[in-house]
């Protein structure tokens, strides 16, 4: 709620506190019930959300993915691999963090008392502050030491495990799920960080939570969740990536998209032109018909029985309209 922006609706004297929307997960799952969708679903959405900031915009973007009624195993290896293919797409290597919400709620569960309030930080569970953790034996605090502000490989997995076995069974199983996604990811060739003492944006997090960066920079994240309320599926999946940052980033290395002009050369030639426009378009390259001859860098000049393709590399006389598309298609 700190950076959430909340206010009043008194419009038709309701006083119901309502905000503007800080993330997009209960929006897709509020959307997928009333419309009456079955699980598993797999959604996609790009929207706007609204967050306080102390500078710079409170306004950003965010497109992202919903899985609801996701398997456990498989949905969060799904969710994670599809948003690393994505960033591969906008040639960025991603390193996945890893961590799980459940496992500071059961070092809490351990701890006993108002343990849980003490650990509850703003969207999370903090760890890392050694007053949090009064009370606890010396067990569980030798546990939280280990894990708080510390990150690590598989390896440090199997170090952590030998110690909650006997401070925290409780979240062995939290521990286990992670360390499958982070060998089924690492298998795959991603490189892959455990932190189990991962910040979270929202408190709703119940299983892996995952981070995607590269240096230094963050550009989404995304976990497992519980959609809440009824009729909705029982477990969800999701993430989301930062349009913004993705944006500026991709920027300087993205090529202006060239328009390919198609120049018939009288009246009688304005049907093939036509064709070779339509042609192009369907192969996802950009045409449109022009009056203009060699006025952009592709052209194709259409006259009776003959295609010029003129590109960057020269110009092409060609006969058939598929050798004009399998040409151009390099700069589409």
């Amino acid at each position: 709620l700190a950076r959430v922006y909340s206010f009043l609706d008194w419009d038709g004297w309701s006083g119901e506190r309502v905000v503007l929307r800080p993330d997009s997960t209960i929006p897709v799952s509020r959307a997928a019930l009333e419309a009456g969708m079955t699980s598993p679903a797999r959604l996609f959405y790009v929207q706007n959300v609204f967050r306080f900031a102390a500078e710079g915009d409170r306004e950003d973007w965010q497109c992202g993915l919903e899985f609801l009624g996701a398997p456990p195993a498989l949905g969060d290896l799904e969710v994670a691999a599809v948003a690393c293919e994505t960033l591969d797409a906008l040639g960025i290597t991603p390193v996945v963090r890893i961590g799980h919400a459940g496992i500071g709620r059961a070092i809490a569960q351990a701890i006993g008392g108002d343990a849980l309030s003490r650990l509850e930080d703003a969207g999370g569970i903090a760890l890392s502050r050694a007053e949090n953790t009064r009370g606890a034996t010396p067990q569980i605090r030798a546990l939280v030491e280990l894990i708080a502000g510390r990150e690590g490989d598989l390896g440090f997995l199997s170090t952590v495990a030998a110690v909650m076995q006997s401070a925290a069974p409780e979240a062995m199983p939290a521990l286990r799920e992670i360390e499958s996604l982070a060998r089924a990811l690492a298998e795959s060739g991603r490189r892959v960080i455990i932190d189990l003492d991962q910040a979270l944006d929202f408190a709703y997090y119940t299983g892996a939570v995952i981070e995607l960066s590269s240096d230094g920079a963050v550009w989404g994240r995304g976990g497992r969740y519980t959609p809440g309320g009824e009729g909705t599926a029982e477990t969800a999946c999701g993430l989301g990536l930062e349009i913004g940052p993705l944006a500026a980033s991709v920027a300087p290395a993205t090529r202006k998209r060239l328009t390919v002009d198609v120049v018939p050369a009288g009246p009688a030639d304005l049907s093939r032109a036509m064709s070779v426009a339509r042609a192009l378009q369907r192969s996802g390259i950009a045409a449109s018909l022009s009056e203009q001859r060699d006025a952009t860098p592709l052209t194709v000049r259409v006259s009776a029985g003959q295609l010029v393709a003129r590109t960057p590399d020269g110009e092409h006389t060609m006969q058939a309209l598929d050798e004009v598309v399998g040409l151009l298609v390099q700069y589409k």
